[in-house]
């Protein structure tokens, strides 16, 4: 349902109290289709320490990776895929954790946030193989028969999944990137490292021991904006807590004068009709993060407000389209959202 590789959110200045005895160490490897970043702050002193921790932590991504990812051919997610109707899947903690998640959220928006729409995500030409194709008619009939929630039996119990019909494609990508994040991120805290950030293209989470104070710009909405310019008034100050963005500005491909958006709408069978161009919502933890801000972006604006408020631990910020006549984009927020923000200067 979601782009695994749009880097939609940028880290700006933070402040750190002692840098004379702390140091920055960062790296970056390409893993999930996209550019990972960790950065550790730690005296010069542990720099052996931190990079052990490191190594901890994308090794934590490559195996969220191997198990979640939609683009490899043998892992669980292809096994449901190939299951025939019926038959029990086995499926490890992690993607039983995620399905389970993937269903809440399918029930809080009514069915317009699906994991099992692989099908139909085909169909419109995105997914693996990507295309760039419009179904027909018969082909968009049959991808939507193979497509919903309720076409996935979960079995807790049995820690296994099955199928109603044949050919059903589970698509964690929603989620992926925000469960790899915090991985890694469990990985750092084992090593003893609190003031940190990861980076997984946008899905960011931050820890801070106090000392530390992360600022975090969202992108400008546009298809054509760099990884340094961002909303000069709605960047995010925090020491902990996880942020991600879900936008319709990338991930498109154009039908003569229209833009198909790569975010199907399971309900209807075809790419989501929306007034929304990004939602950027925070969350304790980056999972619910990277998952909430696809939710939401199915929703209405107003619908995707009025439902984040009810969500403990939630807030988004929601930028729709100028209004006919005007050239100002809309913003819309949750009560608590203001208070993570700080104005800045545009980078």
């Amino acid at each position: 349902m979601k782009s695994s590789f749009l880097l939609n959110v940028c880290v700006v200045a933070g402040t750190l109290a002692s840098c004379s005895r702390t140091q920055r160490f960062v790296e970056q490897r390409f893993a999930m289709a996209t550019k990972v970043e960790v950065q550790v702050m730690a005296p010069p002193r542990a720099a052996a320490n931190v990079q052990t921790a490191m190594q901890a932590a994308f090794a934590a991504i490559d195996n969220v990776e191997q198990q979640l990812s939609w683009f490899l051919p043998s892992n669980e997610v292809a096994r449901i895929r190939a299951a025939r109707p019926g038959t029990l899947v086995p499926v490890t903690t992690q993607t039983m954790d995620c399905l389970c998640f993937a269903q809440e959220l399918w029930r809080y928006t009514s069915g317009s946030y699906d994991v099992c729409a692989g099908p139909l995500i085909r169909a419109w030409g995105f997914g693996p193989g990507k295309t760039k194709r419009v179904p027909s008619a018969v082909a968009l009939a049959g991808a939507r028969a193979r497509s919903g929630m309720d076409k996935l039996v979960r079995l807790p119990q049995q820690m296994a999944v099955s199928t109603v019909v044949a050919g059903v494609e589970v698509d964690l990508s929603s989620m992926a990137a925000g469960v790899a994040v915090d991985r890694a991120a469990e990985q750092l805290l084992r090593h003893g490292f609190t003031n940190f950030l990861v980076n997984g293209g946008g899905e960011i989470r931050v820890s801070s021991d106090g000392s530390k104070t992360w600022h975090v710009g969202i992108q400008v909405p546009d298809q054509h904006a760099g990884d340094g310019e961002y909303l000069h008034d709605r960047v995010i100050v925090m020491q902990r807590g996880a942020v991600s963005t879900s936008g319709s500005y990338r991930n498109f491909h154009q039908r003569g004068s229209n833009s198909v958006m790569h975010i199907i709408d399971p309900r209807a069978g075809t790419p989501l009709q929306t007034e929304t161009i990004s939602v950027t919502t925070w969350t304790p933890d980056c999972t619910s993060a990277d998952a909430w801000s696809t939710a939401l972006f199915t929703l209405p604006a107003a619908a995707a407000i009025a439902l984040a408020e009810q969500i403990t631990n939630l807030e988004c910020l929601i930028i729709v389209r100028p209004a006919p006549g005007t050239n100002a984009l809309g913003f819309l927020t949750t009560r608590g959202f203001a208070a993570r923000c700080q104005n800045g200067a545009r980078r």
